[in-house]
Parts: C-alpha cells; structure tokens; sequence
C-alpha cells in the first residue's frame, strides 16, 4: 500500500477526489510510492492559491500531477473545453496543471530537491466517462496527448495506469532535443523528500515555561502602574497601603524598599511570616546596597546574637522575651539598628502588639521614628491567627507608630483574574472591597468547588492536582489547609505508606523531585500562587475554627485569594462557608474604624498566645511544609 496523504479522506473531499482516493489506497506492491489528495498549491506561480487533486510519486518512474472530473458531458472544440455541470466549465484542465506543474518544480528548486531530469507528467482523469462514450476516436491534437487523459474504466487499475502515463511522458521527452529525463533519478529517498517538502508536518504548543513567563510579563507591567503611588513618599516620610488580597501592596513595600536602599538610606524590609519574607527577598532581588530582607523574628535573633529559637518555643518567648532582649540589645549596641527607612508588610500580623512596635520603634535611626520612614502594607481581613475579641486596628496602630503618616487606600485588582475573585466573592457571601480591575477581565480565571464524599479525599486531591498541573507548573501550584503537618490531610497522608497506585501517584506529585507545594493557610497568608486547592474544607474544620474563635469565612477567604488564576476547594458535605463569629464580625467590619488601638491581650488569654506561636511559623501546631 503506498504511503497515503491524508492518511484518512476528509469529509469536504468531493467525489472524484474519493473516487482517486480509493483506487489508490487499495494498492498492493507499490509500498514506496506516495500519493497525496486534495494537494493545496498556495505558492503558485500565478500568485493565487490553486489545487491539485492527486499527486502520485512514483520512484523510478516519476511525478504524475492528477486532475480529476466528475462531468458526464464533456466538449473540445477550437482548443476549448466545456465540462458540464463544473463550476467554471470552460476552465482548460490541462493548463490547470500546468500552473500546478510549474509552481511546484519552482518550489522544489527553491529548496535543491529537484535535479532537473525527474519527469513530472500531466493527467485528466474523467473517472464518470469511458473512453468507448467519445465520438472521437483519438481524443487529441496538437496541445496535448490522449495518453494525458485517463477514463472511469482506469479506476480498476490505478497503478498501470500511472506508470503508462509516466512512460509516455518520459519515452516522448527522452527525445525532444534540450530536454533531459532520467526517471531513475528519482530515488526512493528521493521521493520521500520531495513529499515531505510538499507537505511538512510541524506542529507547535506552547509550554507551561512558556505560559508562565508572559504570565509574569503581564503581572510585572500591572504591578509597576501601581509604583506611581510611591512619588508620596518625596512629601511623606510615612505610608500606610491599605487594601485587599490582589491590589499589590506586598510589590509597592518591596520597591519603596528598594528605591530607598539605592538612595543610600539604610533600609529594613520585613514581615513577621518567614515564607512571605523569602518571597519579598525575591522582589527586592540581589543588592548591592544596604539593605536587610527577613522576617522580624530573624531580625530579633540577629540583634540578640542569638542563631535560633529555643526548643519548644512558646508564645511568651515570642511576644515577651525575645522582644524584650532584642530592646536590651539595641539599647546597648544601637549600630544593630540604625535603619533610616523600615518597610513592613502584612503589619496586621504585628499590629498591636506592643513590644513588637517597641521593636519596630526602636530599630529605626535614633530610636525615633521621627528621623526614619516608614513604609506599611496591611489588609485587616487578613488576622487570621486572631481570635474575634483580639484583634488590632492596624491604621490606627500605624499612625501610633508613624505619627503624621499618610493612609493610601489601594483597591484596583492587578494579581487576581477577575473572574476568580467575582467568583470567590460570590461563594464566601462577602464584598471584597475591590474598586475595580488592572487584569483584563478575559483574564482565564475559575474557582471550582467540588464536593467530596467521606472517604474520597485523596482521590479527590489527586483529580484536583492533575487538573491544575495540565496548566500550570508543579512550582506554580500549593495545596493549602486549615491545619498544619500533623491534622492536614497532606500530613496524614504522606506519614504512612501509600496503599495503592493512585496513592503512589499523589504521593509522587507531593513529595517527588518536583513536589507540589503544600503548608497550611496560615503560612501561606500574603504568598500568590497560580493555582490553589484547599482541603479539609470540612464541618470538623469550621467547629476548630469556631473553639478557637478564628473567622472561618476570613480563613477561606485568605486561602482562597492565594490564586491568580485557577483555585479548587475540596468541600466535604455539610461544611459551611461562615462560622459562627463571622455574623458578628461582618457587622464589625461595616464600622469606622476606631481612634486609637485595641491591644492585643496579655498573657491571660490563651487563644491568643496559641495564635501568635502558630503566626510566628516556628512550632508545630498549623505549620506543614513551606
């Protein structure tokens, strides 16, 4: 069977098309022959696109260029054609192939893949007449051969018939004189090559590298608009970007850190989650000048002398002693400090905590934050980690800190595709406080909540992931839960054995070479990722929350808005979106807010403390891997 092109006949081929296509496909013994169908001449020499309707390679033997027609009445008078019922019936079919003839040897020249002597014949093949239907008994004159014109009778021997033709061809043109024909030139490889220059196989697809690089191209040229805000700080030493999850104010804290450490001012650039201040050292980028990128706990280690927290660190060490010492310190070696310029990101995590601010106080030039700037991010719907009696006011614990600093509210969406945050909106019954959009809203976004039966989790993780994977990187994708290493299903999972394929698959795709990423909320709080799937989105998850006096619609809420672009949410039956303190604190959140700041508690409330232990990321309780 010769090699066939197309391999299977399209449905738009006309019928004398199928007629060729089928006569050829069943041929036995011609193995090395191709022959291609429906051949489209785009490069033609007459500039405009043509077709021919077969074209049978031949090695040994030659080229043979095949005009098929259906017409049952066909007429030749005066060197004119009439084929009746055609769409253009007076259209000469031998000069059709001939333009086909010679756009194809100037494009096989084009590309040294024709020697010159390969024969490259003509054929009209009438596959509705017989030759006994002409009136005529030799059907040709001086402008072409009856051996160029083949019958219906010839369909029964497709491949004699291309090889009396291609013989007749050469026979006659062996002897014009200029004219030189060789059909053994034509090679099996040779015939190879001409047919895959005829018609190329290529194909193209982009990368999730690819796609995840004009990902960032886009996200980088929305977020750098947002920098013009940065021109208060040229009249105001002191800024507070107020806003919600997606408006780019982790971006704007990193490039005010920066342009201030370029200007020469010794700069500090912190948050109190060790995982955001990796991604802010990320921002920031390497730099050649003074400036210090990590988390406040390292910061207070560092002034301390001290290398690590104690084993077994408990809130108080937190909160109390390691502040406490780190003022000691800076009181008596105040070169530790000495930053012109401190720049804080999520500041709601440290907003009203007093030592905490005594720090931030004190590691500023002279002690006096009068003589430093300051530069603050913070999004109150984001306290997490704080119960509903114990949480802070973080612009008023600002200006407390800051006096005379400028409040810049930024709303405009630039990290989240729209679709997603409508989406998510809709879902937790919440207003996201957004004023509008910098992503296109054909941005590809999805939120899809699936619900999972008891028992189904891990099938249900793995389905969730592999989903996410067809788009997005493994680095590009973070499973998060409400609970940490021990309680998550994640942690659960890969402390035991997987029990069957499907297991060793998610496992795999968890803990391999290139491991998708999986922490808790908590920890994830202020990081972005393309893609998010939450579990242990469950009744049991939302009553932890409700004991504990945690929101459970903020804690979705922050999981939730970790997705740029794509976010599953694994619900297991019966689980709600609000617990039972988001009642009062939707209520809360419509007020003003208050002048001054509400501390919070001392060591007497223990939900607190536990909070701030599980905030600082540095027990085991709610952390899992980073």
């Amino acid at each position: 069977m010769p090699r066939m092109h197309p391999t299977h006949l399209p449905e738009k081929a006309n019928r004398s098309e199928r007629q060729l296509f089928t006569a050829f496909e069943g041929l036995q013994g011609k193995d090395d022959w191709v022959v291609m169908t429906g051949l489209t001449v785009g490069q033609h020499v007459a500039g405009l696109s043509g077709e021919v309707d077969a074209v049978v390679i031949a090695p040994g033997k030659g080229i043979l260029l095949i005009e098929a027609k259906t017409a049952e009445h066909v007429e030749y008078r005066d060197g004119q054609w009439f084929l009746a019922k055609n769409p253009r019936p007076t259209k000469n079919p031998l000069v059709q192939l001939d333009g086909a003839r010679r756009s194809i040897r100037g494009f096989l020249k084009q590309r040294d893949l024709l020697h010159g002597d390969e024969p490259i014949a003509r054929l009209v093949w009438f596959t509705n007449l017989g030759r006994w239907q002409f009136d005529n008994g030799t059907p040709h004159d001086l402008t072409f051969f009856e051996w160029e014109l083949a019958w219906s009778d010839d369909l029964a021997k497709p491949a004699e018939t291309v090889e009396r033709v291609l013989a007749e061809h050469s026979a006659w043109f062996g002897e014009a004189e200029g004219v030189s024909v060789d059909p053994a030139s034509l090679t099996a490889e040779h015939a190879t090559d001409i047919a895959d220059a005829l018609l190329a196989s290529f194909s193209a697809a982009s990368s999730a590298a690819d796609r995840r690089r004009a990902r960032l191209i886009d996200e980088r040229a929305l977020l750098e608009d947002q920098e013009l805000v940065l021109d208060l700080l040229e009249t105001n030493p002191h800024l507070y970007f107020d806003g919600p999850a997606g408006c780019g104010k982790s971006w704007l804290v990193a490039v005010a850190a920066r342009r201030a450490a370029r200007a020469g001012r010794c700069t500090l650039l912190t948050c109190w989650n060790m995982l955001m201040a990796e991604s802010l050292r990320e921002l920031v980028g390497e730099s050649p000048f003074d400036i210090e990128v990590a988390d406040l706990n390292a910061v207070m280690l560092r002034v301390c002398g001290l290398t690590e927290n104690p084993a077994g660190a408990d809130d108080r060490w937190y909160r109390h002693e390691l502040p406490e010492r780190a003022l000691q310190a800076l009181a008596e070696h105040p070169e530790r400090g000495r930053f012109a310029t401190i720049c804080v990101d999520e500041f709601q995590d440290v907003a009203g905590v007093p030592l905490l601010m005594d720090v931030l106080r004190a590691l500023a030039v002279g002690g006096d934050p009068a003589q430093a700037r300051f530069v603050l991010a913070g999004d109150a719907g984001q306290q997490i980690m704080r119960a509903a009696g114990e949480r802070a006011e973080p612009l008023p614990a600002a200006r407390e800190l800051a006096p005379g600093l400028v409040h810049v509210r930024v709303r405009r969406n630039c990290r989240v595709a729209p679709r997603l945050l409508r989406a998510v909106s809709g879902q937790l019954g919440r207003p996201l406080d957004h004023a509008g959009d910098r992503m296109p809203d054909s941005t590809p976004g999805a939120l899809d909540v699936v619900p999972v039966a008891e028992g189904r989790e891990l099938p249900a993780l793995l389905t969730a992931l592999k989903a996410q994977l067809e788009h997005f990187g493994p680095d590009e994708v973070v499973v998060l839960s409400p609970f940490g290493a021990q309680s998550s299903l994640v942690g659960r999972f890969l402390a035991r054995e997987p029990a069957n394929r499907e297991e060793r698959q998610l496992r795999d795709l968890l803990s391999g070479e290139r491991a998708v990423a999986w922490r808790s909320i908590f920890k994830g709080k202020g990081l972005d990722a393309a893609a998010v799937v939450l579990t242990d989105i469950t009744p049991d998850a939302a009553a932890w929350a409700d004991e504990r006096r945690l929101s459970w619609n903020d804690m979705l809420y922050v999981g939730m808005t970790r997705a740029q672009y794509g976010c599953t949410v694994l619900r297991s039956e019966g689980a709600p979106w609000s617990g039972e303190l988001d009642a009062e604190l939707g209520a809360a959140r419509v007020e003003a807010a208050r002048p001054g700041v509400r501390v919070v508690g001392g060591a007497q409330n223990a939900g607190a403390a536990a909070a701030m232990v599980a905030m600082a990321g540095r027990s085991g309780g709610g952390n899992s891997k980073g």
